[in-house]
């Protein structure tokens, strides 16, 4: 019996690319069938605004510290963002995190767009809070 050579990647062969938040980027290890893996790497200080996925997302911190719906995990934390569960991260520190995005169990919704670019260019956390002011 021959064993087939199976699809490999090294994640250090891969570039880092553009999303739609200015301060962080990912990694594509892989995507196909409606699964995506990656890994995400948040500058120091990122923050995502509150939104939510109709797909299920699983996020490992791999280093640094992020804050999501305002509770803080570290290194060695499993997160699981269920389909339509609003969230927003924010990373004081910055840190990088394995995503696993897969079909939603209730919406059977799948993850298009790994970058995120397709909405368009996220506002940024000044952009945000400036717009919450002059709501005030």
């Amino acid at each position: 019996m021959q064993l087939a050579d199976l699809k490999a990647v090294n994640v250090n062969d891969l570039p880092w690319q553009e999303t739609r938040f200015a301060d962080n980027v990912i990694k594509v290890l892989s995507f196909r069938d409606g699964v995506l893996f990656e890994i995400q790497k948040f500058e120091p200080d990122s923050y995502t605004f509150p939104h939510k996925h109709g797909f299920r997302q699983l996020r490992y911190i791999l280093e640094g510290e992020m804050i999501v719906n305002g509770k803080t995990y570290g290194p060695g934390t499993l997160i699981d963002f269920p389909e339509k569960e609003i969230y927003e991260v924010h990373s004081p520190k910055g840190g990088q995190w394995i995503v696993v995005q897969l079909a939603g169990t209730t919406t059977g919704e799948v993850p298009v767009d790994p970058t995120g670019l397709q909405y368009g260019k996220a506002p940024t956390r000044d952009d945000i809070e400036k717009k919450r002011a002059a709501k005030a």
